[in-house]
């Protein structure tokens, strides 16, 4: 008996540590609304309403690694569109770019790669500041329990579920500091919406957890003015083409 208890407490540390590491398995699935010219409304039907996504993550008390599973050539190839009707002709391309958020849980800071348009780009700055408000509500994930909490913006409301069960204060993308682990987010009334799978309490390799080392280094707001003229550019090169980037 005394040996059985001796190894339930040497034990015990390693069952402790397991519990704030691991990984996470995600689906997410986005929405899409599309606007065809007066008389042309039947091309939305010829395109998709939908795309979605496997991500994981991965984590540690002190960081984490959110980024898109592998996948086959076929699975990760862009997928392409056309829909035509009259002399109006729309084509969708979905590209999956190599993107990853990884969080400095200890410093409170994020660095992100984006790729866009074939560029790799990496983004340092502060973790993204919710104001989430708990709402006392609480339902049931992969039995874990957990618990509602909103944020709400001009033109963004985000639901989040996190459970305490899992005391790291992170989750998908760029949601996270909450009492816990996010388990699922909806943006919008489901525009937007990331929903765990599978929960894999285990240790987390160094690799697993390599922080993001490609791309060129700018600061958030020069990104935001990259993107902001090239989606301007295409506009004005028009041509019924819409490109619609699945990332982080």
């Amino acid at each position: 008996m005394k040996s059985i208890t001796v190894f339930s407490l040497l034990l015990l540390p390693l069952l402790l540590t397991a519990q704030n590491q691991g990984e996470v398995q995600y689906v997410e699935t986005v929405q899409f609304q599309f606007e065809a010219p007066e008389g042309q409304e039947d091309l939305h039907k010829m395109l998709p309403s939908s795309q979605s996504s496997p991500y994981v993550l991965f984590f540690t008390e002190k960081a984490s690694l959110y980024k898109e599973m592998e996948q086959d050539a076929a699975a990760a190839a862009p997928q392409e569109w056309t829909a035509s009707e009259g002399n109006t002709t729309m084509k969708v391309v979905i590209a999956r770019p190599d993107n990853r958020m990884y969080k400095d849980l200890a410093e409170g800071r994020k660095t992100e790669q984006r790729e866009f348009f074939g560029r790799k780009f990496l983004i340092q700055d502060e973790l993204d500041a919710f104001s989430w408000k708990l709402t006392g509500e609480q339902k049931t994930l992969l039995e874990y329990p957990c618990f509602r909490a909103v944020h709400e913006e001009e033109d963004r409301v985000v639901e989040a579920w996190f459970t305490p069960q899992i005391p790291v204060s992170t989750g998908p993308g760029i949601y996270g500091q909450l009492p816990g682990m996010v388990l699922e987010v909806s943006v919008n009334d489901g525009q937007r919406k990331i929903q765990a799978t599978k929960v894999t309490l285990t240790e987390v390799s160094a690799d697993q957890l390599e922080k993001p080392k490609k791309g060129k280094e700018v600061t958030q707001e020069e990104f935001d003015q990259i993107e902001a003229e090239k989606m301007k550019e295409m506009e004005e090169q028009g041509g019924g083409r819409m490109m619609i980037r699945i990332g982080n």
